[in-house]
């Protein structure tokens, strides 16, 4: 029976160890990067990048086709021929001094050039041999596939800022529920203290209802804090593809998180770079195509070469299977074809000028995104040193109402104080206890939004 017990025991342990996972930031976010349906998308498209690439080379390998083409003629099509022969026999007969019949006037008889069955069997084989905006083209989807890497790794990063911003929202919520635990432990301890005095007449009910009111609201408020944990869960499982029935937990806290951003260390003096974003890297790889697909339309000012061959042959009898008629009939073919534009309206001149447009544009995007990419490291260096002086002082501030707070309540134990004092002493505590929780989701959040600045993340 103990066996069984056991084994049950162990079952129901792996079903609830199956149930639920623990993440790690870091955990999270790889799990997020290999689930995210939006970074297996730009997956496909590195996938259809390089089927794009495949299909750009065949445009400049030969391309060999095979036909078999059978027609019957059911009415065999006929050419209406005047007749040459009487007059070519009666010339004869003339010139040899033969007697001839009157010549009457030519007649017209018809005359058929094709069998009723036909039986033809070809190859043909053709190759481009020089085309400036084929090898154009060529360099062009490779860089494509380039273009579409960087925009996955873009779209890592942002996957990397939603689930990091998600789990710290989850953090500081679980921060406020275990401060208002202990809040609540030891607001309890205090109310049954002083009901067992109320009981023994030392205290008013009023010192009672006042402690219980603040008692009911610190409960009020943890209720609130696990619904909004709950809600902060489901949003992280949704930005890292989690099942949202299953439940998921996580394995660091907040001061863990401060020393493996290392949100405290000084930031005064970064490199702002921008080739360290993704993003940036875009709008590089763009300008390369654009200059690409200038060279493509110059090249189309040049001539292309195209060579071409073809075998075929042809069997024409009346019944197709007589072996006593004509056999097949081979036909051989070669040559090449030189293309040569010599006037196209303006259409590449005009589409010369829309790439040189096109550049420029993309020339002032990375002036502005290097512009925007300084002013966003350097207000995040600011938020961080902000972050850093306004948590020192919420400590400090925290350390003198804990202080304020312990005496208070000495004076209204031994009934020097009052419990209004006490009540506002305890609201003075809960409010510098929020403001430092919400100091380190403030350093941490502006940490978060440095190293996305300066692609760090």
């Amino acid at each position: 029976m103990r066996i069984k017990l056991s084994i049950f025991f162990i079952f129901t342990l792996s079903l609830v160890a199956i149930g639920q996972r623990s993440f790690t930031l870091q955990e999270a976010v790889s799990y997020g990067i290999a689930n995210q349906n939006s970074i297996k998308m730009t997956d496909l498209e590195i996938a259809n990048a390089d089927s794009e690439i495949k299909e750009v080379k065949a445009l400049g390998l030969p391309q060999v086709n095979g036909a078999i083409d059978y027609n019957y003629y059911f009415y065999v099509p006929m050419q209406p021929v005047q007749d040459f022969i009487s007059p070519a026999v009666y010339g004869i007969l003339e010139a040899e001094g033969l007697p001839t019949t009157t010549q009457g006037p030519p007649e017209t008889f018809e005359l058929a050039f094709v069998q009723p069955q036909q039986l033809n069997l070809g190859v043909s084989a053709s190759m481009l041999v020089f085309d400036g905006s084929y090898l154009v083209a060529l360099k062009a989807s490779k860089l494509y596939k380039e273009l579409v890497r960087k925009q996955k790794d873009a779209n890592v990063d942002q996957v990397k800022a939603n689930i990091t911003r998600a789990y710290l929202s989850i953090l500081i919520a679980e921060e406020n529920k275990n401060t208002l635990s202990d809040n609540i432990n030891t607001i309890t301890k205090s109310l049954n203290e002083v009901k067992a005095m109320y009981e023994a007449g030392f205290m008013e009910s009023l010192d009672v209802d006042r402690l219980q009111l603040s008692y009911d609201n610190l409960n009020t408020q943890l209720e609130n804090i696990n619904g909004l944990i709950e809600l902060s869960k489901n949003l992280l499982k949704f930005q890292m593809n989690y099942p949202l029935d299953e439940e998921i937990n996580l394995s660091e806290d907040i001061n863990e998180l401060i020393m493996k951003f290392d949100a405290e260390a000084d930031v005064a003096d970064v490199v702002v770079d921008p080739n360290t974003r993704p993003e940036f890297q875009i709008l590089n790889t763009t300008a390369e195509l654009n200059a690409l697909d200038l060279e493509r339309n110059k090249a189309g000012y040049l001539p292309n070469l195209a060579a071409f061959a073809s075998f075929q042959e042809s069997l024409q009898r009346t019944n197709l299977f007589d072996n006593d008629q004509t056999g097949f009939l081979p036909t051989g073919l070669l040559g090449f074809k030189i293309n040569v534009p010599i006037y196209d309206g303006g259409e590449k001149k005009a589409k010369i000028q829309k790439v040189k447009v096109n550049i420029e544009k993309v020339n002032l995007q990375k002036d502005e995104f290097t512009n925007g990419m300084t002013l966003q490291v350097k207000n995040a260096q600011l938020a961080m040193e902000n972050a850093k002086r306004n948590l020192a002082n919420r400590q400090k501030a925290l350390e003198m109402n804990q202080s304020i707070y312990d005496r208070t309540k000495i004076k209204f134990t031994e009934g020097v104080g009052s419990s209004v004092e006490l009540t506002q002493a305890e609201n003075s505590l809960y409010a510098a206890q929020s403001e430092v929780i919400a100091g380190y989701y403030d350093l941490l959040s502006a940490k978060v939004d440095l190293d996305i600045a300066l692609g760090e993340l």
